[in-house]
This record gives structure tokens, sequence and C-alpha cells, in this order.
């Protein structure tokens, strides 16, 4: 692959090309001879993997010695608070953060183009394999077009207008000239390619990390409910959920979803997977030993009274806690943390026999980005938003997912806006969804401002509806490209 960066300054993660000087940006492959790869099935599979890849930085999920996870965007919500200053969550989570900002503002817009330039290699270069079957080139492009709409509407999300790059860069191409598109623009490439994955992914259980045609169905939905095209995001959900031949249902063990009962769990739609001891993460020790995200007490009290949800997602005061015998309480405690000033802690994801308080632990529970039960509830909000609340279908989804087996919340007589958004709140909390669900509720600006963020009772600040685009991008591309309103 004929990728080059400037020393020092990455464009649009190694998509454009600034410069042939001492290069080498190397592709996922480790930069393996393009004349000699693609000769086999196995290696196309290889390639297919790099474009997973970007998943395991802990901004997506988890990664290999990292000190945080995706967990972190809870605290740009009303759900969590953060003490930490892990890759700058902190500086947004207070308003205080800029098109200078380094962590989240820069690296999610990195490694979300890395993610991209990983999918266009692989699109180029997949026909050139000899004599794979016309169904698996088609499932394997599935595959990637589906991971590039997931990093496009992740992207999109935060930083609204986006260059659309499809190809891989070449040696001599005008990359610099490249412009920002349209977030509807955006949006309809996002479309394209999930409607290809849809149409050629097998409907199938997911099991092995791999998309099927259910994910992509699941994420069309959500990019449609982002993009207020709440017709479009009932009938796209609707497609899956009254399939006869429908793989997906919810569990019955609603906390091992998260940890202790993920192996081929029915309500797991797409997940990042990892495998101790050499593919792990130290998810345990962040939020479960060091606590440096922590439940807002806003986030327990969404809770209604008897919700046994609540206590499988959250540690409160005397909880059984292998860090002390006594439970969950500071005296006698052998955390590698204190307990936060809220008296709660996470316990949704969370190992609660392992204490891991002398160093990181092992942990390898899958991080779950789709499941059944946020497609249930996408399509009951869908049908409400589009004028179909009193379908009966809609209350259904929705009180098919209070009353799982384990939960069984009494069912709710009709729909209304603030009992889905409610309903949302509690179910996913803690799996990285709040913050974008108040972004495209357009309510964001009002709920922030309200939750502190010290034991002092320091209120936040709310800046903006969207990221900056990172101040390294915008030097490259200044002549080209305009920043984000809030941030110029």
């Amino acid at each position: 692959m004929k990728t080059f960066i400037k020393i020092g300054i990455l464009l649009v993660s190694a998509v454009f090309v600034t410069s042939c000087k001492k290069a080498l940006d190397k592709d996922p492959l480790s930069n393996p001879n393009a004349e000699n790869y693609w000769r086999t099935e196995g290696e196309a599979n290889k390639a297919l993997v790099a474009c997973y890849a970007k998943f395991k930085e802990p901004i997506f999920s988890n990664g290999k010695g990292q000190s945080g996870n995706f967990l972190y965007w809870e605290a740009l919500s009303d759900n969590a608070s953060n003490t930490s200053n892990y890759e700058a969550f902190d500086i947004v989570m207070r308003g205080d953060h800029n098109s200078a900002t380094t962590g989240i503002v820069s690296k999610t817009f990195t490694f979300g183009f890395q993610g991209i330039a990983s999918c266009n290699y692989f699109l180029a270069n997949v026909d050139r394999v000899p004599n794979m079957a016309p169904l698996t080139n088609k499932k394997l492009k599935a595959e990637a077009m589906f991971l590039r709409a997931y990093y496009y509407n992740e992207l999109t999300q935060l930083y609204g207008a986006l260059p659309i790059i499809l190809q891989p860069a070449e040696l001599g191409g005008d990359y610099l000239n490249t412009p920002r598109s349209p977030k509807a623009d955006v949006v309809t490439q996002i479309l394209k390619d999930l409607d290809y994955a849809i149409a050629n992914l097998p409907q199938l259980p997911y099991t092995d990390g791999h998309a099927v045609k259910g994910t992509a169905i699941a994420l069309k939905t959500r990019v449609l409910l982002n993009n207020e095209r709440f017709g479009e995001a009932a009938d796209a959900a609707w497609s899956l959920i009254g399939d006869p031949t429908n793989p997906f249902q919810l569990s019955a063990n609603y906390a091992g979803i998260f940890f202790g009962d993920q192996f081929n769990n029915k309500e797991i739609m797409f997940s990042v997977q990892f495998r101790a001891p050499d593919d792990y993460h130290s998810l345990d020790q962040v939020i479960g030993g060091r606590m440096s995200i922590f439940p807002t007490v806003e986030m327990r009290n969404a809770y209604e009274p008897n919700d046994p949800r609540r206590k499988m997602t959250i540690f409160e005061a005397n909880d059984p806690w292998a860090y002390n015998p006594a439970g969950f309480k500071q005296t006698g405690s052998t955390a590698e943390g204190q307990i936060p000033y809220t008296t709660m802690a996470i316990k949704k994801w969370v190992n609660t026999a392992i204490n891991n308080a002398s160093g990181a632990t092992l942990s390898d529970q899958h991080m779950v980005k789709i499941r059944y039960a946020d497609l249930l509830l996408m399509y009951a909000e869908a049908m409400f938003e589009s004028g179909q609340g009193a379908d009966i279908r809609a209350l259904k989804a929705l009180n098919d997912v209070r009353g799982r087996q384990g939960v069984n919340m009494p069912a709710k007589p009709a729909l209304t806006r603030e009992i889905i958004r409610n309903e949302r709140r509690v179910e996913l909390a803690f799996e990285g969804l709040r913050y974008n669900d108040l972004i495209r509720w357009k309510i964001a600006a009002q709920v922030i401002p309200l939750v502190p963020y010290d034991a002092k009772g320091t209120k936040r600040k709310f800046k903006s509806y969207l990221f900056p685009i990172p101040l390294g991008q915008m030097d490259i591309m200044r002549n080209v490209w305009t920043q984000n309103p809030d941030f110029l």
C-alpha cells in the first residue's frame, strides 16, 4: 500500500499523501509487498482482521497494556464522572476542550480514519485473490464495508462534515485538496456500505467476532436514528425483529452479557473480542479497582424502584466486594483507588470475584458494542418518533426488554418519549451510548450543565454538539477545510 506521511505529522490517519521523503507509514499488515500478497483466501482473511484492529484501541473498546477503556465516554454524559486525566476525557467532561486538546479529540479522529484506511486497502485488493468463490468474495467485502460504515458513523457523529475517502492513497494523488463533505453526504455513503453488507452477510448468530447480517441491520438502524430518519429506522429494525428466522434474542442473564455468559450469547450482535493471556485488557482494574470512572447520583436515581438492573450495574454501600470482606466501603478496602465521592462504582463488566489491588488483571471479557436489547429499544423509539407509537409492536419491543427473565419489570401501558429515553438509559448504562443519545436528541446542552464533576458540586459546561477538527489536521488543511463553528 503506497501511503506516506510527513515525519511528525499525521494527516487524516495516513490516508493523505504529504511527502514521499523518509516515509514510510506501515499498512496494517506491517507493510507486506503488495505484489506478493493477496495470493490466497487465507491472506485475504488476515487483511480483513486488520480492518477490525482499531477496535482494540481503548477509545473504541479496550487494549492490551492500556490504562483506559471506552467506558470513559460515559463520563461525557450524565451517567458517570471521571477523576482520571486519561486521554483528556476529563477536559471534555468539564467542557474545557479546544482544537489543540489531544487524547480523545485527536485520537478518535486518527484511529477512525486509520480503520477506514485499512478497509479501503482491503476493498481495493481483495479481488486479486485467485479462485475465490464469488459468495466468499462478497461476504468479505461486506464485512469491510460494515466496518468502514461503523468508523464513519462514529466520526461523523463527533466531527460532522468529513472527507469521504473510499480508495487507498496513491503517490501523486491530490489528497491535500480533498474537502470535507456535508454530513448528509457522509451518511449517504455509510448507508450504501451498510446496504451492501446487509445483502451479502449471512443470516447467522453472532459468534466469532465477525459481523453478520443482523449486525449490519442494527448499525443501519442506529445511523438512521442518529439522523432523524425515523420511519426508515423503524423499517430497518423490523426487517430483523419481525423476521421468523431472526437468530437473536434477549438473554435471561442480564449481568452475564458483560461478564461470565458471553460465549454464543444470542443477545450480543457485535463485540470486540479478547482472549487472555495473549489478548487481554485491564478493565477490571481500571473500573473495578481503580474506580477512576464511576456512576453519578443522577444515574442511580434514573432506575425505577426495585429495578434489579441497578444492583447488577452499580456497586453501592455494603454490596459484596472482593476488595473488602465487609462489602463495598472504604474502611478495610484493599482496592487500588479510593471509593468515589458518590459512594458508588461500576459493577457492570466487572468480575466481582477478583481482587486485583496488586496490579492489572488479564481481563478478557468481550466489549459489547451492539446488542439485541438496543435494537428493540431503537425500534420502539423510531416507531414513536415516526408517529407509530401506538402500534402494539413498538410497545411490545420496549416491554420485552423490561420483562426479560431476571429483570421482570412491569410492562408499561403506553409509550412516551420520557419512558423510551429513560429505558435506554438504565438498560444500556455504561455501554458507551449515552453521550451519543444526548447529542442526537439535542438535549445535551440542557442536561450536562446540571451534572457536577467533583465532590464540591462544581457543575460541568457543555461546549459544543461537535468535537473540533484536531489542530494538526487543520494546520495542514487550513486552505481547504473550515473549523467547526464553536472552535473557530
